[in-house]
């Protein structure tokens, strides 16, 4: 159900009128979470494909049978299919990350531009009117498909609230109690939609739907004479795909921890964990649940742990960011929090 920015704004008031929140739309949770040095190259499992829908990635974290970096490692669901693995960082992979990096870096303020349009609950499609922007895409994807798709997300600073607008949008209560963070208390809480772009494509490949709203878009482009670039059109109602938390140690964001839940619905039906030769890899027990962890040898988040939750259909992930020093174990008790 879509909902407008005013009526929680409103509410916030009301019931919280000491609260500090924040209602705005931004790129992904992560993002947020993560405002770190840019020096450090953030684990490629965050980074999300441009045209297609995004699907958020986990890392993870817990301990029980050490693997070396190079192993394979998986996760299958009860019927054997695999899930969850880690995979190996392709040759080609620098070039290809080098691409995504210089095309995030020229965007940038066009995509936050397209994002100021979407209300909550609200997705769009929308058109970058740039020759460079566009020439790169063509290079990174190897077709002629230059929309990007948005859905307009919900941050709060109040876990009350925040809970409570989860779950009247079915999404599973993830807080995590205080007692297990000693130091950290809760930042801010994001509801993520997914847009619905089941006419946009179908079996990986774009439609007829598909060109027609780029066609429309770039048409416009052309025509326009002001200065604008950005252009957008709504597109389906989306649905609420994930729901994530950032707990804080003071005010340090380097020094956070996120925990993210998302509709395996909205992601595709196996999960991939990057690394490199360098990084540390365990496949964990906890809880009954196997689960995947990763140490980051150089990253934005140093470590993590995702696991499978088969029986709610939902996709776990707890990261660790640059300063954080919780304990292997420590990561395993909140774990254990959301699977009792």
């Amino acid at each position: 159900m879509e909902f407008q920015r005013d009526d929680v704004e409103e509410r916030l008031r009301v019931h919280h009128t000491k609260s500090r929140y924040v209602i705005d739309v931004r790129e992904a949770v992560m993002e947020r979470i993560a405002a770190l040095p840019a020096k450090k190259r953030k684990p490629s499992l965050y980074r999300r494909p441009l045209v297609m829908a995004a699907s958020l990635l986990l890392v993870t974290s817990l301990s029980v049978t050490v693997y070396a970096a190079a192993e394979l490692v998986q996760i299958r669901s009860k019927e054997g299919k695999v899930v969850l693995e880690t995979k190996p960082e392709a040759e080609d992979f620098k070039e290809l990350q080098a691409k995504q990096d210089r095309l995030y870096s020229l965007d940038t303020a066009s995509r936050s531009s397209a994002f100021r349009s979407a209300l909550p609950g609200q997705a769009i499609a929308y058109y970058i009117h740039n020759q460079e922007i566009n020439e790169l895409k063509r290079e990174i994807h190897g077709k002629e498909t230059l929309l990007e798709f948005h859905a307009g997300s919900l941050h709060l600073g109040d876990l009350g609230v925040f809970r409570e607008e989860a779950k009247k949008r079915g999404m599973p209560d993830i807080h995590i109690p205080s007692r297990i963070l000693n130091e950290y208390s809760f930042h801010e809480g994001t509801l993520s939609f997914t847009p619905d772009l089941s006419d946009l494509f179908q079996g990986g490949e774009p439609t007829k739907a598909y060109y027609d709203i780029q066609n429309e878009l770039i048409r416009k482009a052309e025509a326009s004479t002001g200065s604008k670039s950005v252009f957008v059109k709504e597109i389906k109602p989306p649905s609420a795909g994930s729901i994530s938390l950032s707990y804080v140690k003071g005010s340090d964001m380097e020094t956070s921890i996120s925990v993210i839940a998302t509709k395996r619905s909205a992601m595709n039906s196996k999960q991939e964990i990057h690394y490199t030769d360098k990084d540390h890899v365990e496949k964990v027990l906890a809880g009954g649940h196997e689960m995947i962890y990763v140490q980051y040898a150089d990253a934005y988040f140093n470590q993590g742990l995702a696991w499978v939750d088969e029986a709610q259909d939902l996709y776990y992930h707890i990261a660790l960011n640059s300063k954080a020093k919780l304990t292997k174990e420590n990561m395993i008790e909140i774990a254990e929090r959301f699977i009792n």
